[in-house]
């Protein structure tokens, strides 16, 4: 609540107290310091130290958690080894979708697909896709610097991306959108009926049809 601010006949008043008080006391100063002096002996205010935010710790089992950048999704990144990565995911159940596809699921959270080349161990791609069930809840979900996870609005993704650009349609309501560059890779989401129901890291922009076959 704001304090209530002084009137004009307030300000007045202390004003005449301030000068009777300097005509009575003329130049003198307390323990008869000159006003020079007094100043110079009033200590100066240090500024007060502004407390740096403490970044969240990544849990491997909450993926609330994790952090969406183009280089990844909390502890899966791209060019880590799948194995490695995948061992540490304890908290998920593992399938394998297809040949260098690896599914991973857990309850109340949003399904991961982790891409790897066929033959290969190296990670290239990692998927997160949920939709809101019956009752309108979404799926726990990662998110991206600027807050944008599964649920969020279509123009939520434009406000927070505004170099946001179309790719691929996957569907009569289905649009794709990714942002990035192939030097760093891209930031890619799929909209549903206005709702971003798809995020993916990725080296292209774009979204799969199918991500087997």
């Amino acid at each position: 609540m704001s304090q209530a601010r002084p009137s004009i006949s307030a300000f007045v008043s202390l004003g005449i107290v301030a000068i009777a008080a300097l005509g009575l006391g003329g130049c003198a100063s307390p323990s008869g310091a000159t006003p020079e002096e007094s100043v110079n002996a009033a200590p100066s205010a240090e500024p007060t130290p502004v407390a740096t935010p403490t970044p969240a710790a990544v849990d491997p089992a909450e993926v609330t958690t994790w952090l969406i950048t183009t280089e990844g999704m909390g502890p899966i990144q791209r060019g880590a080894s799948s194995t490695e990565t995948i061992s540490g995911l304890t908290a998920f159940e593992t399938e394998e979708y297809c040949p260098g596809r690896l599914a991973l699921s857990a309850d109340g959270a949003a399904a991961l697909l982790v891409v790897t080349p066929e033959g290969a161990d190296e990670i290239s791609a990692v998927w997160a896709s949920g939709r809101a069930d019956a009752d309108g809840v979404v799926p726990a979900s990662p998110h991206t610097e600027a807050g944008i996870e599964l649920g969020s609005t279509l123009d939520e993704l434009t406000a927070a991306y505004p170099e946001l650009e179309p790719t691929n349609q996957t569907g009569a309501s289905s649009q794709g959108y990714a942002v990035g560059d192939e030097a760093d890779g891209h930031l890619n989401f799929l909209v549903e009926s206005d709702v971003v129901v798809m995020i993916g890291v990725q080296e292209q922009a774009g979204v799969p049809k199918e991500f087997c076959g």
